[in-house]
């Protein structure tokens, strides 16, 4: 039972599109609004892309960069907090950070399908 778990877990992680998709077609028979679904599956599926990435990473360039990604994160999270004290001259951090979580939905999905993308052109170059 736990090894299905585990598989699970992994294909979710390897495969983070379908996690997506899932958690916005349960999220849209509960709640009946595509946009809540969306916002829910954005947040909910985040942390699978950045996983994603950090496992890409490694498969195609043959080097880890977890450290590098995690202080990019920091460095963008730091960045909207400081415009945020710049413009409104108060720090929100619960939008700052639901901001930073879109800003890294956004960023990771659309690193995750480059870098498929080179591991194909890799892959079929290579052969």
């Amino acid at each position: 039972m736990f090894d299905i778990v585990v598989y699970f877990i992994a294909f979710l992680v390897t495969v983070p599109i379908i996690a997506t998709w899932i958690v916005y077609q349960i999220s849209v028979k509960i709640h009946r609004q595509k946009w809540r679904a969306i916002h829910i599956a954005v947040n909910w599926t985040t942390i699978l892309y950045i996983l994603a990435v950090i496992g890409l990473f490694t498969v195609v360039f043959n080097h880890g960069f977890t450290g590098w990604i995690l202080v990019f994160l920091m460095m963008v999270l730091s960045f909207i907090i400081f415009l945020q004290w710049k413009t409104k001259m108060e720090v929100e951090f619960k939008r700052a950070f639901k901001g930073f979580w879109r800003f890294s939905f956004l960023l990771f999905s659309f690193l995750y399908i480059c870098l498929v993308l080179i591991g194909l052109m890799q892959q079929i170059f290579l052969l």
